[in-house]
């Protein structure tokens, strides 16, 4: 005899991971998974009585197969692909985890940015070549102005970061508030903030009014010495204005982790673009470890056939 508790399906490429993770944390579950490409190697009678979904991306077609599907748990942050996805009805809540994305995407943030500052590439160089070179002076972070778009629990954490390097830090939401820690602008006032700033990180989600907000002008704001992050959603950035803006100098550098487009196709003029960085969605990897206790509450609830907790608001997006 199998479990006989409610069933959760797990639609993930990382299924084999995620299904005994699921099932350790929440034993009162009937826990099954298989990779996007494969769902219908499932039980199709089984998938038919499940009433929860664990995934990333939402494979075509699946959730006609799931006429009692009541949850869906998403495996990361960002919702914007399965709020818009077509065949999701309004009516099924979804979940979010931010995990300890937090602190994974702020190493990733001075990471990169310390990168700059300490001139590794250059003293790469400067050692390829068994040259000393003593003018090879890192530049001083400190006092330096660090704006983080969207400043939820992942830009918070981004935020106390960069202040640790030393940088002025200021949090743009969509309204300025009042907050304990930092000054919170908001996202309208942007293009003033922009022209002083050392670097505009982006970590807020997908919404209409988030679309295309780093576009041609607000960048007309930026400043040779700007350097832009992006480890929010990649339809955050109009590519084609930033790779202008990088020509002309109004931006210095780019780092891009996320993409409107992923994988990013091979033939993007953004690959082989001389002040980007591109790295492969990775600064904020989900692990069973950082993101099961965000989600455990809800898997305990769902077990007890309570109501799930903290649905995202379908209409904002997040």
């Amino acid at each position: 005899m199998g479990n006989q508790g409610r069933k959760l399906a797990v639609i993930h490429h990382r299924f084999a991971e995620w299904v005994p993770a699921l099932q350790a944390a929440e034993p009162r579950l009937d826990v099954r998974g298989a990779h996007p490409k494969e769902w219908k190697s499932l039980d199709q009678a089984w998938l038919a009585n499940a009433e929860a979904l664990f995934c990333w991306q939402l494979p075509t077609g699946l959730v006609a197969q799931m006429p009692r599907l009541a949850w869906v748990q998403n495996s990361g942050a960002g919702v914007d692909h399965l709020v818009a996805h077509p065949e999701l009805p309004i009516a099924i809540p979804i979940s979010r985890a931010d995990g300890h994305f937090g602190f994974w995407m702020a190493r990733y943030v001075c990471g990169h940015l310390l990168s700059e500052a300490q001139l590794l590439d250059e003293c790469a160089h400067a050692q390829s070549e068994s040259t000393w070179n003593p003018k090879l002076i890192p530049e001083d972070l400190g006092g330096k102005t660090a704006l983080v778009l969207g400043f939820g629990r992942i830009g918070r954490q981004i935020g106390k970061a960069l202040r640790e390097l030393g940088m002025e830090v200021t949090g743009v939401v969509r309204k300025a508030r009042k907050d304990a820690e930092f000054p919170l602008r908001a996202s309208a006032e942007l293009p003033q903030l922009l022209s002083m700033a050392r670097c505009l990180v982006l970590a807020a989600p997908s919404t209409n009014e988030t679309h295309g907000i780093v576009d041609a002008a607000l960048l007309q704001h930026g400043n040779s010495t700007l350097t832009i992050i992006n480890v929010g959603r990649g339809d955050l950035v109009v590519v084609d204005d930033l790779r202008a803006a990088l020509d002309e100098g109004t931006v210095g550098h780019a780092v891009l982790d996320v993409f409107p487009i992923e994988p990013l196709p091979p033939d993007s003029p953004l690959w082989r673009h001389p002040k980007i960085i591109i790295t492969p969605h990775h600064s904020g990897p989900s692990t069973p470890k950082d993101l099961i206790p965000d989600i455990l509450e809800n898997l305990n609830r769902f077990a007890e056939n309570r109501s799930i907790k903290g649905a995202v608001d379908r209409l904002q997006g997040y």
